[in-house]
């Protein structure tokens, strides 16, 4: 379990604050005393959906220095109520996500989904394999997603009209993977048993013949 308690308010703010394997050599705590709001907010943004990310990005701007996690859950609890009427909107659920978005800077992680998705999963699965993507947040299910839907995890623009033939199928430029099904959740039954289901998501794709020689 990659994620770090948000209950641990004296630990020092360090690298070992938020798990750092092999990361950008920074820390949470460089990145909270000096990246500046609107790149913070970016973070949170980007890799928490933090609804409130500018007025929390703000808030540990007005609330530097940081030097404890405490610091850093005093001023997320300086612009959040400790309950709220959706659980998404509450103080706790702010944290996890706070959290979450410092992890996933400090240790690459989207470079790391991005090189899997896109470098590993072609070149290991031969056409008509298999390729079965289980997310717990939504950067990587969004990243699962374009890489089944598109190749790529970037966002595009506006897709062109797709070609396809007269019986509906798609006879454009090859891509890697064939989206199979929708995406899956978990039924209420799992989430009964295992509360961590409830954030998983499961998108599966089919790889396909592309014009690489080595898939011939």
């Amino acid at each position: 379990d990659m994620r770090m308690s948000a209950g641990e308010g004296n630990e020092e703010f360090s690298p070992a604050s938020v798990t750092s394997q092999g990361g950008m050599g920074f820390t949470a705590a460089d990145i909270c005393n000096e990246f500046d709001e609107f790149e913070l907010q970016r973070i949170l943004k980007m890799y928490g959906d933090e609804p409130r990310a500018k007025r929390i990005a703000r808030s540990i701007v007005e609330h530097r220095p940081l030097s404890t996690t405490g610091h850093l859950i005093e001023a997320v609890a300086a612009v959040t109520p400790e309950r709220a009427k959706s659980k998404r909107m509450g103080r706790t659920a702010s944290l996890a996500r706070v959290f979450q978005s410092l992890r996933i800077v400090v240790n690459q992680e989207d470079r790391v989904l991005e090189k899997a998705l896109l470098e590993m999963s072609p070149a290991l699965i031969r056409p008509g394999g298999h390729l079965v993507v289980l997310s717990y947040h939504s950067m990587e299910d969004r990243a699962a997603k374009r890489a089944i839907r598109d190749g790529t995890i970037k966002a595009q623009k506006r897709r062109v009209r797709e070609e396809r033939d007269m019986y509906g199928n798609y006879i454009g430029i090859p891509r890697p993977w064939k989206s199979i099904g929708k995406r899956i959740k978990a039924r209420e039954e799992e989430v009964a048993v295992n509360g961590r289901a409830r954030s998983a998501t499961l998108r599966v794709g089919e790889r396909q013949v592309s014009s690489e020689k080595n898939d011939i």
